[in-house]
């Protein structure tokens, strides 16, 4: 049985895949690699060095990525898989500290999250912290990409998500499914790097529109019911004071009645939306059982 298969989603990283493979190889029985669409020399230099490489045809995504190297490392029957970034970011001598932890820990998921105090700029330091709150967990960094898995679990939480939000969807399931999730700090590295090809602000919708999905599709009539009612008794609130300005002055509070019915219908809308999935989820549960 083959013990650490290391993980490397890579797109065009030819100035650092080298350095990254040859280091993760001291502390690994198989890296694979997932040249996802490069247009440069990444997956040859990688190829070069030993490394199992799977090649998209054009970039999917770092969710894609991650699909393509789980399924590939399951097939060699690891203990472990570790998934580490190309960029240099993390430090694969640290790969032997996250199995370590998860062995001695019994858990199912190790992740190098942040160290106070490393590289990592204050407003990625601080989206991270809102991310990890959303998310409602003890995690503390929910975008690291630096992690243990004990495989036995690869299959369960395998993600659909292309993009970066990935991550927090493996977490997810991880989260739904029980499984033991464990941290440890260690200093993440981004002064002189090329670290993200990603607009910052279009990454971090995809990440909030990711974890309030999952709020949602778990709890709809919390997260859509309980607004959906706010909005109504405001709507309510407003045409009140709408009906009685006309009352008294005869005249048409024309921006506020707008907004009264904006109100009224977006609650309508939200409770209607809950119900629909609550109904549904309902209906999926009571036909597995059956």
């Amino acid at each position: 049985m083959v013990k650490v298969v290391t993980c490397i989603p890579a797109y065009n990283e030819e100035k650092t895949i080298a350095r990254v493979v040859i280091e993760a190889q001291k502390y690994s029985d198989v890296i694979i690699v997932c040249d996802d669409g490069s247009t440069d020399y990444t997956g040859t230099i990688a190829e070069k060095l030993g490394a199992i490489v799977i090649k998209h045809k054009k970039n999917k995504g770092y969710g894609a990525a991650l699909k393509s190297l789980f399924t590939k490392a399951l097939e060699f029957s690891p203990e472990i898989v570790v998934t580490i970034d190309a960029d240099l970011q993390h430090n694969p001598k640290y790969i032997p500290l996250l199995v370590k932890l998860l062995k001695e820990h019994d858990a199912d998921i190790a992740i190098a999250s942040r160290a106070k105090g490393d590289e990592t700029p204050t407003y990625r330091r601080l989206a991270v912290k809102v991310f990890s709150k959303m998310l409602g967990s003890r995690i503390r960094d929910v975008q690291s990409g630096f992690r243990a898995y004990k495989a036995s679990i690869l299959k369960t939480i395998i993600p659909k998500e292309h993009g970066m939000e990935a991550s927090v969807e493996i977490l997810s399931k991880a989260l739904d499914k029980g499984y033991k999730i464990i941290e440890i700090p260690i200093p993440f590295k981004y002064k002189g790097l090329e670290t993200s090809t990603i607009n910052p602000i279009v990454h971090g919708y995809n990440i909030v529109s990711e974890i309030l999905k999952n709020k949602v599709l778990k709890k709809p009539l919390t997260y859509l019911g309980i607004p959906g009612v706010v909005f109504i008794v405001l709507g309510l609130m407003s045409g009140l004071w709408v009906v009685k300005r006309y009352i008294e002055i005869r005249q048409l509070a024309v921006g506020t009645a707008i907004i009264t019915a904006i109100l009224l219908i977006g609650g309508l809308l939200l409770i209607l939306a809950a119900i629909h999935i609550f109904t549904l989820k309902e209906y999926i549960k009571l036909s597995r059982e059956r």
